[in-house]
């Protein structure tokens, strides 16, 4: 609040108050910083990658109308990681409510897998397979919230408590849920048998 010269208060003025906007350029910019991560999340989610990219166009859209419309965290001086955890966060849900509209998930390729760095407890065992057949016939018979999680924590290395944050769940349900998803996929790696179709649903 000001002071008129005659120290009687006066209302700060709304340009002071306000966040300052997130220019286009800047927007941009974070646009080409998180769009192939996205892309390959969304990919190994739906396993469409025409699907995957509308799926990415619609979240940008949605970061774009929050930009215009002055909300956090599309805003100057925003943290790069608060951006990131909401992209993936609205991914997620059009991601499932895609799904849930198929009715049937299909995995048929993982070129887009872009394995974390980070050196995750996980790390060794996936990496190392990523790329075959078997590693592909196991991640089918994952649930897609299984899979999610698997990827969110492993693949984009977001931390249990940003994992539960995005797909909704705490990090003790979210911790249990990669445990699960961790064993399950290493069985089912070993066994080297297609997924049938009720275990694709």
């Amino acid at each position: 609040m000001y002071l008129s010269e005659q120290g009687v208060p006066m209302h700060t003025p709304e340009h002071l108050t306000r966040p300052a906007a997130m220019t286009l350029t800047m927007f941009t910019a974070m646009v080409d910083r998180h769009q192939h991560a996205l892309c390959a999340f969304l990919h190994n989610l739906v396993n469409d990658l025409e699907q995957a990219c509308d799926l990415m166009q619609d979240t940008f859209q949605d970061a774009w109308r929050a930009a215009q419309a002055t909300k956090a965290p599309f805003i100057a001086g925003s943290a790069d990681d608060e951006m990131r955890r909401w992209l993936f966060q609205v991914a997620y849900h059009r991601g499932i409510s895609a799904l849930r509209r198929r009715k049937l998930i299909r995995w048929e390729s993982l070129d887009l897998l872009t394995r974390s760095q980070a050196g995750s407890e996980w790390g060794s065992f996936e990496d190392q397979i990523a790329e075959s057949e078997a590693m592909r016939a196991a991640l089918a018979r994952l649930s897609a919230q299984d899979r999610a999680c698997l990827l969110l924590r492993v693949v984009q290395d977001f931390s249990a408590v940003e994992v539960g944050q995005i797909v909704g769940a705490s990090p003790d349900a979210v911790t249990k849920r990669l445990s699960r998803a961790k064993q399950r996929l290493r069985a089912f790696y070993l066994a080297h048998e297609p997924p049938s179709e009720q275990e694709r649903r």
